[in-house]
């Protein structure tokens, strides 16, 4: 999602100049321009605020003051042309987060964004869970890092709060494709020691797509995936939990029952077990279903059928009955669209908000975040039921 910046200089100059350093930062990013003369007495919408200070501006002090203080407006970032020690303390006082000279360089810019976004991030309301979703492929291709990516964004979207989406295939994970984001720090480089981290650094650990949506990648080598193990996958998610840092956390789990994606589910409150209409897939999904019920998990746990077609010889209450269970989400099939927005790493519920995948993605996403949907109409769409209330 870009960046939405509101830009406002005196200075003609140092307008271009700031409009240069946004381009530079390679931030994707939108800039409002607002006038110096007609500053509004709120400012909703934007993620940045990035002010030319004027000096000898009693009035633009206390708007600066006034919007600081404003739990709901966005950090204020100021630009001087040359910053002393007293305009710093008093950029303190006013409640300012960042605060630059010129010239101003694109990285300085984006590593403050960054660094705002982790600090600004909305925590779970008091009292209120942290919710793990495990997504597990019943086999290879069938779509379980595209609908966690997209679930993931739709969920932080829709709550406002924050939601962590972890690639757990750690072989072959390529979650942060789905978002175009270079890995910062994998699962490999989290520390031991969280429970020294205040939440401010650990926040650091994950890569921020968003205000409200963080990712943590699989790691980058095939030998550092041996390095993670169960106890550290249960350490980490457990101090998520207990900690509450974000609302929700999505595991794209690898289609293997192994000893990581083992622990994984045990500690989920919900497991998705990803499979298509094709007969292979739904031999995997029967076996995984048999399996899972030896094992007693707590989860919560459905089928969803991806890449539907509504047409074919197996239709839906033929697979429930192979299954022997009941399928509780169908998501269209569009094998070109869903391609090119992998390709593009542009996540289709975010570019495409309504496409046929997308409104049955937004309906899921609604449903796992305790919002009533009216029910699908006609199945022959590729639409079901979506995620019926519980009792």
């Amino acid at each position: 999602m870009p960046l939405h910046i509101a830009l406002c200089c005196h200075s003609p100059d140092s307008a271009a100049h700031l409009q240069q350093v946004i381009e530079a930062s390679g931030q994707d990013s939108r800039v409002e321009t607002i006038s110096l003369k007609q500053m509004p007495p709120r400012l909703d919408g934007a993620d940045i605020l990035l002010l030319e200070y004027q000096e000898g501006n009693p009035e633009l002090d206390h708007w600066i003051e006034a919007t600081t203080a404003n739990p709901h407006s966005p950090p204020v970032f100021l630009f001087c042309r040359e910053i002393t020690t007293a305009s710093l303390w008093k950029a303190l006082r006013l409640g300012v987060k960042e605060c630059f000279a010129y010239p101003l360089q694109g990285e300085e810019f984006r590593a403050a964004v960054q660094r705002a976004l982790s600090r600004a991030a909305v925590h779970p309301a008091p009292g209120e869970p942290t919710r793990i979703v495990a997504l597990m492929g019943v086999k290879g291709g069938v779509g379980t890092t595209f609908l966690t990516a997209n679930l993931a964004w739709l969920l932080a979207r829709n709550l406002k709060r924050r939601v962590l989406a972890v690639d757990l295939d750690l072989r072959h994970g390529q979650l942060g494709y789905f978002f175009d984001l270079p890995p910062r720090h994998t699962i490999v480089d989290l520390p031991e020691n969280l429970d020294q981290l205040d939440p401010h650094s650990l926040l650091t650990l994950f890569h921020p797509y968003n205000q409200h949506l963080h990712l943590l990648p699989a790691p980058l080598r095939l030998e550092e995936a041996e390095t993670v193990t169960p106890v550290q996958v249960d350490r980490v998610l457990r101090h998520l939990k207990e900690h509450r840092n974000f609302s929700w956390i999505f595991l794209d789990c690898c289609h293997h029952l192994d000893e990581v994606t083992l622990k994984a589910l045990e500690l989920a409150d919900y497991l998705v077990l990803v499979s298509t209409s094709a007969l292979p897939a739904l031999s995997n999904a029967r076996k995984l279903l048999e399996v899972l019920k030896l094992l007693k998990l707590g989860a919560q746990t459905e089928i969803w059928l991806n890449a539907f077609q509504g047409e074919g010889d197996l239709t839906l209450p033929d697979i429930t009955k192979f299954l022997a269970t009941e399928v509780k989400a169908a998501v269209p099939s569009d094998p070109q669209a869903v391609n090119r927005s992998i390709d593009e790493g542009n996540l289709l519920a975010e570019t495409a908000p309504r496409h046929a995948i997308s409104l049955a993605l937004k309906s899921l996403a609604a449903r796992l975040g305790g919002e009533v949907q009216p029910e699908a109409g006609n199945s022959r769409r590729g639409w079901l039921k979506l995620w019926r209330k519980k009792g």
